[in-house]
């Protein structure tokens, strides 16, 4: 007799393993680890939807004729023994997830059992583990670019009958940065209203998790597979024809503009991303969505989350130490709170902290943005992503947050730091117009901080950057500064530092 093990975010029969469990023999394990120290100090809402869509995986297995031993344990290694010890497993089936602590964990548990533990690679990614050699080869610069086109190929995804990309380009990203005209409205996501199961999780994870930072009033993530194809197909028919173009603006309370808000599905395997990517790509066939909002959603799912992956599994696990530009200040506690002056930070955190979310432009250009050019710690930060997204896992986080965002790898995912003034968001976003500070002061009391920090930015790191080709122009604005402002910026720079430390920014 086997026991499959499935973790939170593997909830699908689509698993390898599946295709191998004798309905009538095998047992499947589900734990439902309480220990406080397996948590972190994760978002209520993120627990919630763990603890949810694995509650909700066992009446489905149980419906479809599967026995299920679902436990409550303290550990995950504390469930599996007792597990084991109760069922005489012979055989212990694992998907291997992508995260490396998780991975050592297991194999550390494995290496001493009393059972034999059979391993697979678990589902939910196109790309296979051991083809990211051949993909992100040793010796050369590894490229979204090269990657994105490869697979697109591979998968045939938006290509003529002659392998060329539809429409002539391979991106379209340069047609994806508007900002919406002020009263531009966009059409709901589909919420899912919690049911009896998903109301019972709520009051258990405000019992037992009280004290973690996020709410849950707000929760209706899809916790089932039925639910998240409903939200993907709302998606499609309603949000996605205007995804290309708005997918990088940001507005006032309004965190999700045309976003789908499907990462939370996809990367906790209710949704299959080939099929995602199918079914968007026959919308643009279908003339229900143009070609840029199309081929921008693709890039992202086929691109961009296949690629970090790639990254995450070549350069674990020394990748989650790098701190290249050497920052090490403490996150501020606006982070957990949105209590901050700063309409880009509250607008941003407050998303974060209502609903365990916000987009990627939110996350890169203003959360991200703010901690480089504040000089965080590049792991505290990531801490903080993967502790308060719902949709975070470490192979997520660490190459966005650490490579993309606070480029802490040095440029391995990006060939300069997206750092900006308050310029870039002011272009990309309705939040300045209702600041406390003036996005048109660069120094004094009443600038916009985003604007002393970057030029300090700059000055901290001239030694790596003055360099760099795509930052030449950035370094002649530095150089023709008067005297006059750049004593004007450091005083700046000094009060926004000291606001920082005492709360007061």
């Amino acid at each position: 007799m086997a026991t499959l093990w499935i973790l939170g975010h593997q909830c699908s029969t689509n698993q390898p393993w599946f295709n191998e469990i004798n309905k009538e023999k095998d047992t499947i394990l589900l734990i439902e680890a309480r220990s406080r120290s397996t948590w972190q100090s994760y978002h209520k809402q993120k627990l919630v939807l763990i603890f949810s869509i694995m509650r909700h995986f066992k009446e489905e297995l149980e419906d479809q004729g599967y026995k299920v031993d679902y436990r409550k344990a303290d550990s995950f290694e504390d469930g599996i023994t007792k597990h084991c010890n109760q069922y005489k497993t012979k055989e212990l089936l694992v998907h291997m997830p992508s995260d490396d602590r998780m991975r050592k964990a297991i194999n550390k548990w494995a290496k001493d059992a009393d059972v034999e533990v059979k391993k697979k690679e678990e589902g939910g990614f196109l790309i296979e583990r051991d083809e990211w050699k051949d993909l992100l080869p040793d010796g050369e610069k590894w490229q979204l670019d090269k990657v994105y086109r490869e697979l697109r190929k591979r998968f045939d995804i938006l290509l003529t009958e002659d392998k060329k990309p539809i429409g002539g380009k391979w991106s379209y990203d340069a047609d994806n940065r508007k900002k919406p005209k002020k009263g531009t409205s966009f059409e709901e996501p589909k919420w899912v209203k919690p049911d009896k199961i998903t109301k019972e999780v709520i009051k258990d994870v405000e019992e037992n998790y009280g004290d973690h930072y996020g709410e849950t009033d707000s929760f209706a993530y899809p916790v089932t597979a039925k639910q998240a194809e409903k939200a993907l197909d709302h998606f499609i028919e309603k949000r996605l024809s205007t995804f290309g173009d708005y997918q990088d603006a940001m507005l006032v309370d309004d965190p999700f503009v045309s976003h789908s808000l499907l990462s939370s599905s996809i990367n906790a395997n209710l949704l299959d991303p080939l099929e995602v990517i199918k079914k968007v790509e026959q919308a643009y066939h279908d003339d229900k969505a143009p070609l840029n909002a199309v081929e921008g959603f693709i890039r992202q799912l086929l691109g961009w989350r296949e690629y970090i992956r790639g990254v995450y599994i070549r350069l674990m696990p020394k990748y989650k130490n790098v701190n290249e530009l050497n920052h090490k200040r403490d996150l501020p506690e606006f982070y957990w709170t949105a209590d901050t002056k700063m309409t880009c930070m509250k607008q941003s955190v407050g998303a974060v902290v209502e609903h365990g979310y916000s987009h990627h432009i939110q996350r890169l250009m203003v959360l991200g943005n703010f901690a480089n050019l504040a000089g965080i710690s590049p792991q505290q930060v990531s801490d903080w992503f993967n502790e308060m997204y719902v949709d975070a896992y470490d192979w997520v986080v660490l190459p966005n947050v650490l490579g993309m965002a606070l480029h802490a790898d040095g440029g391995v995912m990006s060939t300069k730091p997206y750092v900006s003034s308050g310029n870039y968001i002011n272009k990309m976003s309705h939040y300045c117009g209702d600041c406390a500070y003036n996005v048109k002061e660069k120094y004094g009391e009443d600038a916009c901080p985003f604007h002393a920090l970057y030029w300090d930015f700059l000055e901290r790191h001239e030694k790596k950057f003055r360099d760099n080709p795509r930052m030449k122009m950035v370094y002649k604005h530095v150089d023709n500064r008067s005297k006059e402002d750049e004593k004007k910026q450091k005083e700046t720079v000094k009060l926004t530092f000291e606001r920082m430390e005492k709360g007061e920014l």
